[in-house]
């Protein structure tokens, strides 16, 4: 009984999750933006499940998250981003090792139509005393 309620429980909190549609650009002027990249948080009893992602940060404490992009199945790469390397290593670092780290950055355009997370600067660990 435990387990089912728990179940439930889980359930309930993968389906607050924002839905993540297809990454959109943000206009060429916009400025970078607070975000947060790699474990969500949300934990689920089976799959899809968006453990790790890009996402805005909860403001209000909900535990709606604004998925930008999500791994739903435990083997989706981050995203394709742009950026100095050490910047861009440690948001791989932090993906692979399921951590959340804080970035200011914004979506630009790609190839094909396709925006790029352009990764400007590495904050901290996510809640950290900079966020």
């Amino acid at each position: 009984m435990v387990f089912k309620l728990a179940g439930i429980a889980l359930a309930v909190l993968a389906a607050q999750v924002t839905h993540t549609g297809p990454l959109v650009a943000t206009a060429e002027d916009s400025a970078a933006m607070r975000m947060h990249v790699g474990d969500t948080g949300i934990r689920c009893v089976k799959l899809p499940c968006p453990s790790r992602g890009v996402f805005l940060p909860d403001r209000d404490g909900s535990p709606q998250k604004e998925l930008l992009y999500a791994d739903r199945d435990g083997k989706t790469p981050p995203p394709p981003m742009v950026g100095r390397p050490e910047v861009q290593a440690a948001v791989v670092r932090a993906w692979e090792t399921r951590a959340c780290l804080a970035i200011d950055a914004r979506l630009i355009g790609g190839v094909d139509d396709r925006p790029v997370l352009r990764v400007d600067r590495i904050v901290g660990p996510c809640g950290g005393p900079e966020e």
